[in-house]
């Protein structure tokens, strides 16, 4: 009995030795489903947990009948993207921001930020192809309030709320990714609310209460290019789509890295209804990243 029992304790440590590398090594292998090739990427597999750091520069503007300033907005800060949730369809990705330094203006009304404001930001993403499904932007705290032709500051309270829903989703990197391949992507509805104000409410400057507009439909490129951020020099998918109603000089430009799993570069330019004044311009660059592949 002695000799049968040893002889079944080697067979079972065998057995656990062939075993155990391949249970061990399955959460590294969480990524499996990804598809990548010399010149095609498939969609990321994102977990809880990932995150994406990015400096980013942002200008906002909006413009009175006679082609004069409304509304005009300058931002900087460091941001990043974390992803909190992956149930369902969608993932939940929220983004934090420090090192904010921005002005903004509004008919007489213009103010600076300060180190206190407080800025977030949550976006649903399809798991599919990557597209916002819906965002929502919130952003409140201290400024410096200056009125009319007044050199000196008046201590005020800033916030601003924004929701927003794309129907379809909207698609900025048409998955599965092929280099030099081109496309048309759909019409998408952009609805939603906003509301900016000054001390806590009692003073609202921009209300939007219910407002609609559409975008596209759009056409697409892919091509190769090697771009430097301050994370790294990379290989990337440069993914430029381009709004045909909006002029020569307005589109979305993604730089899409397989090994971050996102894109390492961002460049947006939106013109005004049509016309050659801009109404949004980004750049966003990527400083770091959590994900690996």
């Amino acid at each position: 009995m002695k000799k049968k029992t040893k002889k079944n304790t080697i067979g079972l440590l065998i057995l656990m030795m062939i075993t155990i590398p391949v249970i061990s090594i399955k959460p590294i292998l969480g990524r499996e489903t990804i598809q990548t090739s010399a010149n095609r990427a498939d969609v990321p597999l994102w977990m809880i947990g990932d995150s994406w750091t990015y400096e980013e520069h942002w200008g906002e503007f909006t413009y009175y009948p006679d082609g004069s300033f409304y509304f005009r907005c300058y931002q900087n800060s460091t941001i990043t993207y974390t992803v909190t949730n992956t149930t369902g369809d969608t993932y939940t990705v929220k983004m934090t921001s420090k090192n904010i330094q921005g002005s903004f203006a509004i008919g007489v009304f213009r103010w600076t930020l300060t180190p206190f404001i407080k800025y977030r930001r949550e976006l649903q993403i399809q798991k599919t192809d990557l597209a916002e499904v819906h965002r929502t932007y919130e952003s409140k705290g201290p400024v410096s309030l200056f009125v009319g032709r007044m050199h000196f500051p008046i201590p005020a309270q800033f916030q601003v709320f924004e929701k927003e829903i794309f129907t379809p989703p909207m698609t900025l990197m048409p998955f599965p990714l092929i280099a030099r391949t081109n496309g048309t992507l759909p019409l998408i509805d952009h609805t939603g609310y906003c509301k900016l104000s000054l001390y806590w409410g009692f003073l609202p400057l921009l209300i939007q209460p219910g407002f609609w507009y559409c975008t596209g439909p759009t056409t697409y490129t892919c091509e190769m290019a090697t771009i430097e951020v301050p994370a790294g020099t990379y290989d990337a998918y440069n993914v430029t789509i381009h709004n045909e109603g909006g002029g020569k000089h307005d589109y979305w430009r993604s730089y899409y890295v397989p090994q971050i799993g996102n894109f390492a570069k961002r460049s947006i330019h939106m013109n005004w209804h049509g016309t050659e004044k801009p109404y949004c311009i980004q750049e966003i660059e990527l400083v770091s990243t959590t994900y690996t592949s």
